[in-house]
C-alpha cells in the first residue's frame, strides 16, 4: 500500500511541474529548476520562443495538429544543451540556457534548434513550415535580477523577433 501512495506522489508532484500537452515543464515547475540550478555566480540566457503563425497552423490543420505541432517543438526545444524548458501557455515557451556566456556558443545552440525544427515531419501539415521567433538576453549574477528584468528583456526581444515577419532570433 505504501508503495502505491509513493508512486501517485510521484506522479502528483510531476504533473504539478510539467505542462501535460509536451512533456516539458510548467510556469511552477521552471520556477523550482531555476532556483535548484541557479547560483550567486550564475550566467547563461534566457530565451523567450513562440512558433510564428501558429493560429495559421490551427486554424488550416485543426487543433489536433496543434498538439502535435506544440508536442514537437517542445522536445526540439529541449535538445538545447544544459536548459530548462517550460511552456508557459499557447505557443510561448521560455528556455534557460545555464552557463553558456557566449554569444557564439547560444548562436550555435540555435542553429541547432532550427535544424531540429526543420526535421519535424507532421504529415498532416502538409506544405506547411514550422518556424520560430526568439528573444535570447544574457543574464549574470542573482536570481532576483534574473526574475525581475531579463525575463522581461528576452520577451521584448522575441518580439522584435516577430515584428521582422518571425522566423528570426533576436539576442541581447
Amino acid at each position: 500500500m505504501i508503495q502505491v501512495e509513493e508512486a501517485y506522489l510521484n506522479h502528483l508532484i510531476y504533473v504539478s511541474e510539467h505542462d501535460v500537452l509536451t512533456g516539458v515543464l510548467n510556469r511552477y515547475g521552471l520556477k523550482k529548476r531555476i532556483h535548484e540550478l541557479f547560483n550567486p555566480d550564475g550566467e547563461g540566457y534566457l530565451c523567450v520562443v513562440d512558433i510564428d503563425d501558429f493560429k495559421a497552423i490551427n486554424d488550416a490543420c485543426g487543433h489536433m495538429t496543434g498538439d502535435l505541432v506544440l508536442k514537437a517543438f517542445g522536445q526540439s526545444l529541449c535538445g538545447i544543451r544544459n536548459s530548462s524548458v517550460a511552456r508557459l501557455g499557447g505557443d510561448e515557451f521560455f528556455v534557460f540556457v545555464d552557463g553558456i556566456k557566449e554569444e557564439e556558443d547560444i548562436r550555435k545552440e540555435i542553429k541547432a534548434l532550427e535544424d531540429r525544427v526543420n526535421a519535424i515531419e507532421i504529415p498532416e501539415l502538409g506544405d506547411i513550415k514550422i518556424t520560430f521567433s526568439m528573444g535570447a538576453h544574457y543574464f549574470k549574477g542573482n536570481i532576483d535580477e534574473v526574475k525581475a528584468l531579463a525575463y522581461s528583456k528576452a520577451d521584448k526581444l522575441c518580439y522584435e523577433s516577430k515584428r521582422k515577419e518571425g522566423n528570426s532570433v533576436t539576442i541581447c
